[in-house]
């Protein structure tokens, strides 16, 4: 077994924002020259989210307007003592679930027809980080 990690950088033009990253990913994984196993995909951040969904992009607005209904702007304790001021990323995040792990098979992502990896930031506005871990033979 061999392990490959690679970081994808990438800058959102709004404060809350998502990008379809599976050709980063696929690219990560064609240079880690892993043929089957898993990817790790991990920001480096608490105030966004990796997922899979449907590769028809307005879900992932319907997404956004979900998690502004379940995270309304409100006070939060976190921003009482972080100058940020962000506590409504990091619950948004937490909701997201932050991280996530695919299968690939044969060098490539072993993804349905309509899957697509997506990256939500909801503290946007500086560039962020996300790890890709390739582990397998």
């Amino acid at each position: 077994m061999r392990t490959y990690r690679d970081i994808i950088k990438i800058a959102t033009g709004r404060v809350q924002e998502v990008s379809d990253i599976t050709a980063a990913v696929s690219q990560i994984i064609a240079r880690s020259g892993v043929q089957d196993g898993i990817v790790l995909l991990f920001p480096h951040t608490t105030s966004a989210a990796v997922y899979l969904s449907d590769s028809d992009e307005s879900i992932s607005q319907d997404f956004l307007s979900v998690l502004d209904r379940l995270v309304p702007a409100a006070s939060y304790q976190h921003d009482l003592s972080d100058a940020r001021k962000n506590a409504r990323a990091h619950l948004m995040s937490l909701l997201s679930g932050h991280n996530l792990t695919l299968p690939m098979t044969e060098g490539s992502l072993d993804l349905g027809v309509y899957q697509r990896v997506y990256y939500a930031e909801f503290d946007g506005g500086r560039e962020k980080e996300i790890l890709v871990k390739v582990i397998g033979d």
